[in-house]
């Protein structure tokens, strides 16, 4: 037998100590701040207001799952933001969203995690091809990163007067929920 007394103890503790180690991380975690219900069962988009089609219609809304989202038609925006170096923004047109909805109504007003709303004239998703971006170089956009969802304008296709001024508030972030208005 070892004469040294460290050995012998972590010997005969090691098991042991992994156990109340794993304890207490347990204990940790449970008094964690839950994830928000959106994140836990994967990244939803919900889309209630002036809209004719639902999937929950109780609620007057129609919810997309992630993999709903990524179904659709996707397009492309490479540009950069006040924010962000150049890059390549993926996501559906704004105004096929809101078509596959049966949205009928002149203000899209935008929601985001972080308390931040914007209200977008539709007629801009008729004008400009705007896409709700899921991802940036093709990376999933997660919440403490501009996600879930992020508004993206073809800023490189428009002129310095058309994205002037409050323009720049209409790239709203950390989206989680649409109202047709």
């Amino acid at each position: 037998m070892d004469s040294n007394p460290n050995t012998t103890h972590r010997a005969r503790r090691g098991p042991a100590a992994r156990r109340s180690f794993a304890a207490v991380l347990l204990l940790a975690a449970s008094l964690l701040p839950h994830t928000h219900p959106a994140m836990a069962a994967g990244v939803t988009l919900t889309i209630s207001g002036n809209i004719g089609k639902f999937t929950n219609p109780s609620a007057h809304s129609y919810v997309f799952s992630e993999a709903e989202f990524n179904a659709l038609p996707m397009r492309e925006i490479t540009t950069a933001t006040d924010w962000t170096p150049k890059g390549t923004f993926r996501g559906p047109l704004l105004r096929e969203l809101l078509a596959k909805v049966g949205a009928h109504g002149r203000q899209i007003k935008f929601y985001g995690e972080d308390n931040y709303n914007v209200t977008i004239p539709a007629s801009d998703f008729s004008k400009y091809d705007v896409i709700l971006a899921r991802t940036w170089n093709n990376q999933p956009l997660q919440l403490n990163d501009f996600g879930p969802f992020w508004v993206m304008y073809p800023i490189q296709n428009m002129s310095t007067s058309e994205t002037s001024g409050i323009f720049i508030a209409k790239l709203a972030w950390q989206v989680s929920r649409i109202e047709v208005k």
